[in-house]
């Protein structure tokens, strides 16, 4: 029994002595020992300070986090470092942010996760939105063609915190683009642009927080603002102004209507007035007109208009809207209430004031007719009273 417990005495104490002889040095301190081959110690690529675990000085490893180092901390025109940290910091939400630190410059962060809401920040550290992406150096979403020479000066709009958004347009010269810009004129808004192959910004449409739209400018100055042509087609197509009037043709130089009137204030109740009605100066109430009640009167102004062609008038008001105004003819054709009392009327008479309220009538007393003819008939008349047409010329 003795001699057994010696032999083991004797085994544990050789392999102790043995393990004393392959006992190396060299190894550098904070730094995970490698063994080479043999009983051979170096260092390896992986380091520890402070807490904190280092790989080969590219990658490193740390309480609530890691970063990633391309070399030389400082290093002229590049990035020193790329990290992952994270915080449970109730006061801030929790989060997970990307950093950047750029030599000569500091740290960036350039993603930042919000735990608090799940709101993600680009470019910020404080999201205000599920996406928040900060306005300095704006957004870029660029097709695989976008600027392939590299010779769109793009860097300004970027830069302005303006959203740049670019596609290929099919069949176009250029890019079409798309720019947000909460800044500017107009309240901000956004506008579609045609970014050609030699550098010509061309606008397609624009849309301002104040409403106005504009194709073809960039800063309409009005509700809807054309630079260029408008075009009208398809079946049914026209323009509708605000007092109701359609238009679906364009004027050609021919007026719809046969005459040109004068909006004018009658004496009494509109309501007394009608189409056809001769009309004199009232005497009483200077700037009105009322219905010819005699003979061969030199007050004699025009003819209440049936259709007339255009409408001058001398005050501000709405002609459809205004209750003391009528349209008064002065010169061209007109239908007229003419009465035979001063005998037939036949084609090309010269038609006066009659005694017959509104009417015109021919004219007889070449010494009375001078002021006093209101037109040249171009209809006849036998007896009675009846409409017919007058060319107007006052004389």
């Amino acid at each position: 029994m003795n001699l057994n417990v010696k032999f083991l005495g004797l085994f544990c104490g050789g392999l102790i002595a043995s393990a004393a002889a392959q006992t190396t040095t060299g190894g550098s301190a904070n730094t995970v020992p490698l063994f080479t081959g043999g009983g051979t110690l170096s260092d390896s690529i992986i380091t520890q300070s402070n807490g904190s675990v280092g790989i080969g000085g590219s990658l490193g490893v740390f309480q609530g986090g890691f970063s990633v180092s391309s070399g030389t901390s400082g290093a002229s025109g590049g990035f020193s470092n790329i990290g992952l940290s994270t915080s449970g910091d109730n006061s801030n939400g929790g989060y997970a942010a990307i950093q950047a630190f750029y030599a000569g410059v500091g740290y960036t962060t350039p993603l930042f996760l919000q735990s608090q809401g799940g709101k993600v920040g680009i470019g910020t550290t404080n999201p205000l939105g599920i996406l928040d992406v900060g306005t300095v150096g704006g957004v870029v979403v660029s097709g695989a063609n976008l600027d392939p020479n590299g010779s769109y000066n793009l860097a300004p709009l970027q830069n302005s915190g303006k959203l740049l958004l670019g596609w290929n347009r099919s069949g176009g010269q250029g890019e079409v683009d798309l720019i947000s810009n909460q800044a500017g004129g107009g309240n901000g808004g956004f506008s579609f642009y045609d970014y050609t192959n030699t550098g010509t910004l061309n606008s397609l449409v624009s849309f301002q927080g104040n409403g106005n739209v504009g194709i073809g400018t960039m800063w309409p100055g009005a509700k809807l603002d054309v630079v260029g042509n408008v075009k009208l087609s398809g079946s049914g197509a026209s323009l509708t102004f605000p007092d109701g009037t359609v238009q679906s043709t364009a004027w050609t130089g021919t007026l719809c209507g046969g005459d040109y009137a004068e909006s004018i204030n009658v004496t009494g109740d509109r309501k007394n007035y009608e189409a056809g009605d001769v009309l004199v100066l009232d005497p009483e109430t200077p700037g009105k007109v009322l219905k010819v009640i005699e003979p061969y009167s030199t007050l004699v102004a025009g003819i209440y208009s049936t259709k007339r062609g255009i409408v001058g008038r001398r005050q501000l008001t709405d002609p459809k809207t205004a209750n003391t105004e009528v349209p008064m003819a002065m010169i061209g054709i007109v239908p007229t209430k003419v009465s035979a009392e001063n005998g037939p009327i036949k084609v090309g008479d010269l038609l006066v004031t009659s005694s017959t309220p509104g009417h015109a009538m021919k004219g007889t007393d070449r010494n009375l007719m001078s002021g006093a003819v209101v037109g040249k008939a171009m209809g006849s008349l036998a007896s009675g009273a009846s409409v017919i047409e007058v060319l107007v010329t006052l004389q």
